[in-house]
């Protein structure tokens, strides 16, 4: 028996002083009071805060290793790269590029989930090819498809884990593909796009229930001549099915955004992603140039990644214990609910709020032990202490 006592136990709705019983990579009980056994394994937390495990369904890399690469054991690193920071559950997402390129590391990620015996990895996140070249961001031009001429299925029929597919429903055959990703439980997020407010009313109907890194290549209250026009982001934050990712990172969305976010979404239809290039959860040097594995050059600058024109942001370089950090530190929002917005909300995203993202019984025995300042303290995955 795995045994965490003097905890300050991180709950969906309050924190409060528990003992945390596992078994087999389980929780079996959370209790007040406990008598030692012979042979348990007893973690004195000594007051720190426990919390589920970070679970971060849009990030591109970590530890220098791409989800790009085609060599499983680069995605078993990129996983763990993130899991000393917390995250003991990561769905590592493309970029986009050709149907045959993405095949490819789709059974590159297959098999790393099937092999990774620290880190969780969910399933996969497709972002694009279906996406506007309008509002492309630091994705590569030439990628960028169109599903009717470059159609997605063989991608599906090669694993039932993918998760999440991002696509600009203004584009043609991308309301078809709203369908097509609802019959097969895919979520459907609004991804770089240039969609209209009534468009996204459009696209729900269609399926799509979900808007990747909200305010971050997408239209937001543009002009059409004189009239102003609501977009993408007006959409996200006031149409109640629509849950929100957002980068977390205070270089993408400043405090006040995060506020406003947090204020018309609220913890359940708001949450945490990193959007972390291969250069995050790594030692990186400021004003350094770097090259994403989808060939955009990038700099280190101000503590942000920029493509090396400067024209955009070019992903981010945090770890999701640095966004709960930031919520919970600069935006000023309860700890337990910052820590929901990076565990329990984008687990129902993606349908695994079953067995991972708060401390309950019967769920999966994944823990961060962290204080104060979120600094990471114990990872255990699967009731394994890494």
């Amino acid at each position: 028996m795995l045994v965490i006592k003097n905890a300050n136990v991180i709950f969906t709705d309050k924190i409060r002083k528990a003992i945390v019983l596992c078994d087999n990579g389980k929780i079996k009980d959370i209790v007040e009071h406990y008598t030692e056994g012979t042979g348990d394994n007893i973690i004195d937390a000594n007051g720190l805060y426990l919390s589920p495990g970070f679970i971060d369904i849009h990030v591109h890399g970590g530890g220098n290793k791409s989800a790009m690469s085609t060599d499983y054991n680069d995605i078993i690193k990129m996983a763990e790269a993130h899991l000393k920071y917390g995250t003991t559950s990561i769905v590592p997402t493309t970029l986009a590029s050709p149907i045959e390129q993405l095949k490819n590391v789709t059974l590159s990620i297959k098999e790393a989930s099937e092999k990774s015996k620290k880190a969780n990895i969910l399933g996969l996140h497709y972002e694009g090819p279906y996406i506007s070249l309008k509002y492309k961001g630091a994705q590569s031009p030439e990628n960028i498809l169109n599903p009717v001429k470059n159609p997605p299925d063989e991608l599906f029929s090669l694993w039932d884990k993918i998760l999440i597919m991002g696509a600009a429903p203004e584009e043609d055959g991308c309301l078809e593909l709203g369908d097509k990703l609802r019959k097969r439980n895919i979520v459907a997020s609004i991804a770089h796009s240039a969609a209209s407010y009534e468009k996204v009313e459009e696209a729900i109907k269609h399926g799509y229930s979900d808007v990747t890194h909200i305010y971050n290549a997408c239209t937001s209250c543009f002009k059409e001549g004189i009239f102003r026009v609501a977009g993408v982001v007006e959409a996200g934050l006031t149409i109640d099915e629509i849950t929100t990712q957002v980068i977390g990172d205070l270089r993408h969305l400043p405090k006040g955004l995060l506020k406003l976010i947090y204020k018309t979404k609220g913890v359940e239809k708001m949450y945490l992603i990193t959007d972390g290039l291969e250069f995050a959860a790594s030692d990186i040097k400021e004003n350094t140039v770097y090259t994403q594995e989808n060939g955009m050059g990038v700099i280190f600058e101000d503590g942000a990644m920029k493509l090396a024109d400067r024209s955009a942001l070019a992903g981010s370089v945090a770890t999701l214990k640095d966004c709960v950090r930031n919520m919970y530190k600069t935006v000023n929002v309860p700890l337990y609910e910052a820590v929901r917005m990076a565990t329990l909300t984008p687990a129902e995203v993606i349908g695994f709020n079953k067995t991972k993202g708060k401390i309950e019984k019967g769920y999966d025995a994944d823990f961060v032990l962290f204080d104060d300042d979120i600094n990471i303290k114990t990872v255990i995955t699967n009731g394994n202490i890494i």
